[in-house]
């Protein structure tokens, strides 16, 4: 039998290889990402960001800013050491479209995909809601997004906008009876039905809303008609959207990102 001689530095360089290479596969863990609405800014996430960070072993890793011509203003990195990595994303123009704030979030993910993160979750407030809406149905090349949890998602009306408290109401097929046309700031819900076909159907979803239980059925802005008529267009997802209504006096539009309870919703919906 021949024998086939390998120099040493050879064999030290292909073992440093195979030893190196479980390291350099080694993803990082999936990031939640954390998105304002409307008027918002990075006060709107902040707390639900510090309270999951001391209770869930969680940490914030991330800031991107979003500015108004659209370049990303970033602060912090991903780090696989990190098991509960949370990014938090705040658009410099908060009074921009919704259209406008998909395509400025897209560039947000886009950019945490070029730097490790594959998979992420998304947490989003408000308008936030349609933002990552429309980026999930319209937005190429996009990290695959794990979990999304919805806060107060305006998808069918705002009450002062183009919505009144118990105007609306939805149908046995789930779907609402009002579908609003388009304004500034949202797209019309049928516009929303139309793009629901490229929603990924692998998308876990948890919808929360707020009910004062003052007769109004709302969070003092968002209808849970509105809210809930996320569901129908999600109706065909593989695994079944989850509903989770806060209700009294602090379940306001704004108290939804500043309740401990809700908090635990979105933690044990992650990580349990």
């Amino acid at each position: 039998m021949k024998r086939i001689f390998v120099p040493l530095l050879v064999l030290a360089t292909f073992l440093g290889l195979l030893i190196a290479q479980p390291q350099s596969q080694a993803s990082t863990a999936t990031p939640t990402v954390f998105v304002h609405g409307l008027q918002g800014s990075h006060k709107s996430t902040d707390w639900m960001i510090s309270d999951l960070t001391s209770r869930k072993g969680a940490k914030k890793v991330m800031t991107i800013n979003v500015q108004s011509d659209g370049t990303l203003e970033v602060s912090g990195k991903l780090s696989s050491k990190v098991k509960r990595p949370l990014v938090q994303v705040n658009f410099e123009n908060n009074v921009a479209s919704s259209s406008q704030n998909a395509e400025w979030l897209a560039t947000a993910l886009r950019y945490l995909k070029r730097h490790g993160a594959s998979r992420i979750n998304i947490v989003a407030h408000s308008a936030g809601n349609v933002a990552t809406y429309l980026a999930l149905t319209q937005q190429k090349k996009l990290p695959t997004v794990v979990h999304y949890v919805c806060l107060a998602g305006p998808f069918d009306g705002v009450i002062g906008m183009n919505d009144t408290a118990n105007a609306n109401s939805l149908l046995k097929s789930g779907a609402p009876k009002t579908k609003y046309a388009a304004n500034d700031y949202y797209p019309a819900y049928t516009t929303l039905e139309k793009l629901a076909t490229n929603f990924p159907k692998s998308i876990k979803v948890l919808n929360i809303y707020g009910n004062l239980e003052d007769g109004s059925n709302s969070d003092g802005l968002v209808s849970n008609v509105s809210a809930r008529s996320l569901d129908y267009l999600l109706r065909h997802q593989r695994h079944a959207v989850k509903d989770k209504m806060l209700t009294g006096a602090k379940a306001t539009h704004s108290g939804l990102h500043k309740s401990s309870k809700v908090d635990n919703w979105i933690a044990a919906f992650l990580w349990n």
